[in-house]
């Protein structure tokens, strides 16, 4: 109850700092919930009770997620930057950084694979987190890839409609 909101809250002070921009900040921690939804589901489909273990499990993805929305968010804003159009940047940055994020996910999936399957000793405390993990993970490698190029769209389309009105 006290770590978990506190990690967020340390997660989002950090990604408003690296981005200075609300905005972005709202769109990166949107990954933060499916990455969590595909935990739990993990959890619910192998039967695992929700323990401490879990709960760490729940903090590593949030990074996963996070790491994730700044790799894209970073180089679609680098993209705008160079004088791209907008919609051709947020389409030209979700091609070119999909293997790049796919890759870090299954690394983070695959990797702690044999320690959600293990029935050594030992594997008690160490397979909740890694159920999280894995079902976190393979959540963001799926839904984040839809979701954060379409809130990029979202979110920045009204700023930019704004700002031309303004001019």
């Amino acid at each position: 109850m006290i770590i978990v909101p506190f990690a967020l809250l340390l997660i989002c002070g950090v990604l408003y700092g690296a981005t200075t921009s609300l905005v972005d900040t709202f769109v990166i921690m949107a990954q933060i919930p499916i990455a969590c939804l595909g935990g739990l589901l993990a959890l619910v489909v192998t039967g695992t009770p929700f323990s401490v273990s879990a709960a760490v499990g729940f903090v590593s993805i949030f990074g996963i997620a996070v790491m994730d929305g700044i790799l894209l968010s970073f180089y679609i804003r680098q993209l705008w930057q160079e004088g791209h159009p907008f919609v051709e940047s947020i389409i030209m940055g979700s091609d070119r950084r999909l293997r790049a994020m796919m890759m870090t996910d299954l690394v983070d999936a695959l990797g702690l694979l044999p320690a959600a399957v293990s029935t050594r000793i030992g594997a008690q405390t160490q397979r909740p987190l890694a159920i999280v993990v894995i079902g976190g993970a393979l959540a963001i490698m799926v839904l984040t890839r839809v979701l954060q190029p379409v809130l990029i769209y979202l979110c920045h389309r009204r700023l930019r409609l704004r700002d031309k009105v303004l001019e």
